[in-house]
């Protein structure tokens, strides 16, 4: 049996049709009355995601503390903890994105999830026997999206798009906006493997291969004939939006093998998936 949080949501409820023994964890405030079996790892996909949130009571209690209060249970229990952290602490990446470099996030969100990994650093140095492994997404794709509202991918809202009014709406400059777009079963199958990784500590989980948002918009019209329409840049946006992701993958693939769908295999994958 595997405890997972944040099942409704989108990865969580992908990793879920994979399992076929799996408890939600909702209470996660109350884990340490948790009875019975103990689970045979922990898989925290839980959060308040959004990055519009400006509340920090809100995003502390439940992207940090929360995920504190997993943490230590799971060392006293000695039982693997896979959470899901965010490319989103690098933020500009003026130092690149392997895992040790310094992080620089630009957002409320980005900070919760950065203060956290900050947490799990000092407990991996102090615990070396603990079994902890965060996971960086990068900027995960794929069906099953609706529950993200203003987050949700541009390949599910370009294809929603596209099906329901021939036409696919792109920020001004979309072609020099380079993100690591990785398909949600790609996601899925490593966070599956990271609780029997060697080494405890914290992957970047992404292709290593970035692409433009035009190049999502070209790739869905050329599929459907929609016509590709360039609006503003929105001015909220403006300072918090990264630019440019691609996930290093070298401490990853020293741990597991994998191949990565394509952006072009990923958003055949999903289409008639995305409503």
């Amino acid at each position: 049996m595997y405890l997972v949080t944040g099942t409704k949501g989108f990865i969580a409820s992908h990793l879920c049709e994979r399992l076929n023994n799996f408890m939600e964890c909702n209470e996660i405030f109350e884990v340490e009355k948790f009875t019975g079996e103990l689970p045979k790892a922990v898989f925290h996909l839980g959060a308040k995601a959004s990055t519009a949130i400006s509340d920090t009571r809100e995003l502390a209690h439940w992207n940090i503390l929360s995920s504190c209060k997993l943490l230590e249970w799971c060392i006293d229990n000695d039982i693997p903890f896979v959470y899901a952290s965010s490319v989103s602490v690098y933020g500009p990446a003026n130092h690149g994105f392997k895992e040790d470099v310094p992080m620089e996030p630009i957002n409320y969100y980005a900070i919760s999830k950065a203060a956290f990994d900050m947490f799990v650093l000092q407990k991996i140095k102090d615990r070396p026997d603990a079994k902890i492994f965060g996971l960086r997404y990068y900027n995960v794709y794929g069906s099953n999206e609706h529950n993200k509202g203003d987050s949700v991918s541009p390949v599910t809202k370009f294809i929603k798009q596209a099906k329901e009014t021939g036409q696919i709406k792109v920020f001004e400059g979309s072609e020099s906006y380079f993100r690591d777009f990785v398909s949600v079963d790609d996601v899925v199958d490593i966070t599956l493997a990271a609780k029997d990784f060697k080494n405890a500590g914290i992957y970047n989980v992404g292709t290593g291969i970035p692409r433009t948002f035009l190049d999502i918009a070209k790739i869905i019209s050329e599929r459907t004939g929609s016509k590709i329409i360039k609006i503003p840049f929105p001015d909220h946006l403006i300072g918090k939006y990264q630019a440019f992701t691609k996930s290093d993958n070298t401490k990853l693939f020293d741990a597991c093998k994998h191949k990565f769908l394509t952006l072009e295999q990923g958003i055949d994958k999903y289409f008639d998936k995305i409503i």
